[in-house]
């Protein structure tokens, strides 16, 4: 199934897709209240029996405030473009702050602004998860979206440490428009992909990942409490901007398009930064 979060008038709320594109309220505001219910994937079946509605504006599909994990160097082409080599999985925050609804403008933080694009698999918890085995952690897993883990390279060359600014920025996350659930995924044969305007610039099976989802995710959980609507994202594969110095960095009126087999396309076009001042 297909989860998506609308906006209607004054109303926000969490409704299901059907194969025709109608959208299905569940009740709920949030995916996290969703959730927290006894039986979510039943109500979510429940909701398609139900009315559709008209949305007037289709927003990022997460969790509101959620925990947002992403993975460094997950793909043995991303770290030998950006010459490293990590021992065990790299971790890092993402603010809450820099998610973006889907089909929206990307205003860089500074005009100079060095931005380069991710695209990411991203993993939608489901349940408590803490200290849980590889074997057992798809059964934690709810859906499945794709994300845009945009970076302004020009931060980090400046201060190797400063990652936060680097990536946490207003609008870096750009996030599609639905969550798949699980059920309807199939990791051995999913391939993210990533165009700017029109032309390829990243593709890789997610069965290419150093780490798997599985082990990723245990891993994780060994340090840290992931709750029901939490995200983690899970790296990259070559073809970042910061390993072809060549193609220059995202400029303004660039169409950004992030996608992952069976989940709709994420779009973002990156804006002038031109910002204006009050007095």
């Amino acid at each position: 199934m297909k989860i998506v979060r609308f906006r209607r008038g004054d109303d926000v709320g969490v409704a299901v897709r059907d194969g025709s594109g109608g959208i299905h309220p569940t009740g709920y505001r949030d995916l996290r209240e969703l959730l927290a219910a006894a039986d979510p994937l039943g109500i979510l079946r429940r909701s398609l029996e139900g009315p559709a509605v008209m949305a007037d504006r289709l927003l990022a599909p997460l969790a509101d405030r959620c925990q947002i994990v992403s993975t460094g160097g997950n793909y043995q082409s991303h770290l030998a473009e950006v010459g490293l080599a990590p021992q065990e999985p790299v971790f890092f925050p993402k603010l809450w702050s820099a998610v973006l609804d889907p089909d929206s403008v990307l205003e860089p933080p500074r005009p100079e602004s060095e931005l380069d694009y991710e695209v990411e698999l991203a993993v939608v918890i489901g349940r408590t998860m803490h200290r849980v085995s590889a074997a057992e952690a798809l059964d934690y897993v709810f859906g499945y979206t794709v994300v845009n883990d945009v970076s302004a390279r020009e931060v980090m060359r400046r201060e190797p440490l400063q990652i936060m600014l680097c990536k946490s920025a207003d609008g870096f996350l750009p996030v599609s428009e639905e969550i798949v659930t699980a059920d309807e995924i199939d990791l051995d044969t999913t391939v993210v992909t990533c165009d700017v305007n029109g032309q390829r610039r990243q593709e890789a099976g997610v069965a290419e990942m150093i780490t798997s989802v599985p082990r990723l995710l245990a891993f994780l959980s060994q340090y840290v409490t992931l709750t029901p609507g939490d995200v983690v994202t899970t790296g990259t594969p070559g073809g970042s901007l910061v390993g072809r110095p060549g193609l220059g960095y995202l400029t303004p009126g660039d169409v950004v398009t992030v996608a992952a087999t069976g989940i709709r396309p994420a779009t973002t076009t990156i804006g002038s930064g031109l910002w204006q001042v009050s007095a």
